[in-house]
């Protein structure tokens, strides 16, 4: 069962990874949003066997350490990503959003905007998703190549062993989704979802933006490879996106970045999650640049005004 992504579907560009600072400005205050699986970690037949490199690690960490807001939107739950990027702390939009972590110490409340211990999780009906669960384990019993896996607020059935049973997994799905009118189904790489209604990760986005401390010249850039990375695209790049950010902030240029050639709304692409580390790296020495540049005119102005031109007439 093939989905459409999006009807907004551009022709992306190619960005050379290793030239990906050519493509910024010394104008705007950039903040990153990166998915993992496909992203920053290379796809597995077993979602358990995935790891995010350690080099790609201490990457994002020196380029927190500039100053840049990064954050990661996933469809892992926000535990499974957390131990996944351990030891560097970052905010998490996990489960499509449903679990956001806007501080590694420190996390919101989202429903009244005080700091909590809590993470800021959507209504789920934890006995809907009991018999959920339930149903799918069920209706999965005479196949053996299926992988279910069972999140806090949502149940993915994964085919990677098999890619040949799409249709199964998705009639399996469908079948239990329409049972449940509260509930959605989600597409992503060899895996349907089922999942509350309202959660995405364009939305999970835009409520990280509204968290951050951020400057009014403000180029968010997500990069993802997913069917569900879309949402994120349109709410950084699109015209509607865009305007949803502008109540949050006055200037927004957002970049969606895909990682594969398949089809997307997405502006840009770059081939593989090897191509994002690369980018990564060029997007670190553009900081680097950047600090240095503000650092020499901090210098000039301070020089200025202890020693005053005067102009003698």
């Amino acid at each position: 069962m093939t989905v459409a992504i999006n009807p907004s579907i551009s022709t992306p560009s190619y960005i050379p990874p290793n030239t990906f600072a050519d493509y910024l400005s010394n104008q705007y205050h950039y903040c990153l949003f990166l998915d993992m699986d496909g992203t920053l970690a290379d796809f597995t037949l077993n979602p358990k066997d995935s790891a995010i490199p350690n080099a790609t690690l201490t990457l994002l960490q020196k380029i927190q350490n500039h100053g840049v807001n990064v954050a990661i939107v996933t469809g892992r739950s926000l535990d499974e990503a957390k131990k996944m990027l351990s030891p560097l702390q970052l905010p998490i939009a996990a489960t499509h959003g449903l679990e956001i972590a806007f501080d590694s110490k420190e996390d919101i409340d989202n429903s009244n905007g005080n700091h909590s211990d809590h993470i800021s999780v959507a209504h789920v009906d934890a006995t809907e998703l009991t018999t959920i669960r339930q149903r799918i384990i069920q209706a999965c019993l005479p196949y053996r190549d299926f992988t279910i896996e069972n999140k806090p607020y949502s149940i993915a059935l994964h085919y990677r062993c098999d890619p040949t049973l799409a249709d199964a997994a998705y009639t399996i799905m469908s079948a239990v989704l329409n049972h449940h009118s509260n509930w959605t189904l989600k597409q992503g790489k060899y895996v349907w979802e089922i999942m509350p209604k309202g959660a995405d990760k364009g939305t999970a986005i835009l409520t990280l933006l509204k968290n951050m401390q951020v400057s009014e010249d403000l180029c968010p850039i997500f990069i993802g490879d997913d069917i569900t990375d879309e949402a994120g695209f349109i709410a950084v790049q699109d015209k509607n996106g865009a305007k949803t950010v502008k109540t949050l902030q006055k200037t927004v240029k957002g970049m969606g970045i895909k990682v594969g050639d398949e089809r997307t709304c997405a502006h840009y692409y770059v081939h593989s999650v090897h191509e994002v580390r690369v980018l990564l790296e060029s997007f670190l020495s553009f900081c680097q640049s950047h600090l240095t540049l503000l650092s020499d005119l901090a210098d000039a102005n301070t020089y200025s005004i202890k020693n005053p031109m005067r102009h003698v007439i």
